[in-house]
This record gives structure tokens, sequence and C-alpha cells, in this order.
């Protein structure tokens, strides 16, 4: 049975990701511990018993060299990171050093361990422009934000290590992903969280921006497509980057409203002016992806809402 080694598996598609390679792989993991409370250490909780989990910082060079010595994964999949636009302009250096030097010595470790196969999470932030679609040819030089501009700094890093060192690398360009255990910084979250309590939610720009909304289940089943192809074909260039995005934009306030809906309460909204380092718009082809793997996310966005929500009255209530 092959190992598949995930960087951040308490995280939200770490998470999922794992609870669907673990009836078919070895799946380790790693992640840096959180406050037993966090929503981190409840998925955690969910799925101890189906992987291999230890704490590892991707920041420390030497732990994590010894660590993927030991383990010997044949593919790496790497979803580590700091996320999140608004707080990557308050904590720049936390940024940095996680998302390009700790994804930087994920590289060298991969160089140093004969890992063949690595696939990296990158972003839709990496596009700058108002184009209709945004397409895996666009130009994606000048982020607006600084997460944006730490996960293109990941994708050229991963390019540079692909072309000298024989590795194969398949970066993801993820489009705002949502679902059950969707991370509490996230717009799904707040929310959810408003709505249930009857508090204000805060809309940008008359509620007239839109996003490229793709459930979780999209994501992670993309993810065991590029995960087969890369196994079972052996000319595959070096490196390869892909937008997963349902491929269909609605407005926030559309999004808002079907939170709502099925929440059962209506919802107190607040405007404000959409801040300078946010799209007002993205919307992802796919073509590429549908090519690779004969498949594009299909969650409708009033099934994804439903699925979430539906978590959320379960167990999200609950977490902090």
């Amino acid at each position: 049975m092959q190992k598949i080694l995930i960087t951040g598996i308490s995280g939200f598609v770490g998470f999922h990701l794992a609870k669907k390679l673990a009836d078919e792989y070895m799946v380790y993991g790693i992640d840096i511990p959180q406050e037993p409370q966090s929503i981190y250490t409840h998925r955690l909780q969910q799925i101890k018993d189906k992987v291999n989990y230890s704490h590892c910082d991707i920041r420390d060079q030497p732990k994590l060299g010894e660590y993927i010595a030991t383990v010997r994964p044949d593919v790496i999949i790497h979803l580590a990171a700091c996320t999140g636009i608004a707080a990557s302009e308050a904590n720049k250096p936390l940024y940095f050093d996680t998302n390009v030097l700790g994804f930087s010595n994920l590289l060298q470790q991969c160089s140093n361990n004969n890992v063949q196969h690595l696939i990296y999470a990158s972003s839709s932030s990496v596009y700058n422009h108002l184009n209709e679609v945004y397409r895996e040819t666009d130009e994606v030089e000048n982020q607006l934000s600084y997460y944006g501009k730490t996960k293109r700094q990941c994708e050229t890093l991963a390019a540079n290590y692909a072309s000298q060192f024989g590795l194969n690398c398949i970066g993801l360009r993820f489009f705002t992903v949502y679902g059950s255990w969707v991370r509490t910084d996230m717009a799904a979250w707040k929310f959810m969280r408003a709505v249930d309590e009857g508090k204000p939610c805060t809309l940008y720009n008359n509620g007239e921006v839109y996003r490229d909304f793709t459930h979780v289940s999209d994501i992670v089943e993309s993810i065991f497509r590029l995960l087969k192809k890369s196994q079972t074909h052996s000319q595959l260039p070096a490196h390869e980057v892909y937008n997963i995005g349902h491929g269909s934009p609605v407005s926030v306030l559309h999004y808002l409203q079907t939170i709502a809906s099925c929440i059962g309460k209506e919802p107190i909204i607040h405007y404000a002016p959409l801040p300078a380092n946010e799209l007002p718009r993205t919307h992802a082809d796919t073509t590429k992806l549908q090519q690779a793997i004969g498949f594009k996310p299909v969650c409708s966005l009033e099934s994804g809402v439903r699925e979430m929500v539906e978590w959320y009255k379960l167990y999200g209530a609950g977490l902090a």
C-alpha cells in the first residue's frame, strides 16, 4: 500500500482529504499543535484512528527532514499554510515564514529524500485582474494581497525544483472553498454564526462581490483524481497548475441568503467598502482540469450550503 503524506492534515481541506484517502492508502499527516477546543483539534479527533499523525512544523527543516526520511512517502500533498487575505496583511513575517520558507523547506526535503511526486495548494488569490474568467495561462504578477504573493512565490519555487531536480509538481489554485468543518476565519463560518445568533453580517460593495464558491467534496475529488493521474502516467510535465473551482460565480449576498434560508433566520446585513486587496469577482475556467482528469466540480451551491449548515447545527455551534 502506497504512503501519502498530507501536511496540514488537521486543516479544512486536509481533514476531508485524509478521510477520502484512508480507504486506499497509508495516510501520514503532520501539523502543529492547536488549542484543545479549536476546530483543528476536533477535526483531528475525527480521523485519528485512520491516519498516522505526528506533530511537525514545516518551518523546522531538520525535524521535517528527519520525518520524511523515516516515513519515505510515495507522494506528498502539501496543504499546510497560513491562510486568509486580511490576516496576511497584519502578520506578514508569519505568512512568509510558513508559506514561502516552509514550502522551500519541504521542496528541499523532497529532493534530499527522493520524493518523486508533490501536489501542493496554491490559491485563486494569485490572480490580480478583472478578466471575466481566470485561466491558468493568465499573467499572474503583482498580486493584490500579501497572501496571494506568498502563494505565487510557492508556484515559482515549485517550478524551479521541478525543472532542476526532476520533482513532479502539481499546483492547485483553489477557488473559495466551503463545506462542513470550514475554517472559523472564513465568511461561511462567520455568516452561519452571525445569522444563528442574530448578529450583523458584513458584506462588501453592497453585496455585489462575486465568488466562485467550490464545495470541499469537489476539491477532494479533484485532488484524488490528480493523485491517481500522477501515479499512472509516466510522461507528465514537470510542473502543472490547475484551477479548481465550480465555474459559476454567485454574489456573496446570494451566498449569505442561502445560508440564512438553511438556518431558518433572516440575516442582518451591514455594508462596507470593498478592501483594496480583495477582487470584486473570481471565476475559474476549469477546462484544463476537465481535460486532465475528466472531472469538474459539480456540487450546487444549494446542496453544498445545506450540507455545511447541517454540520453547523450538529457540531459547529459549540466550536471555537
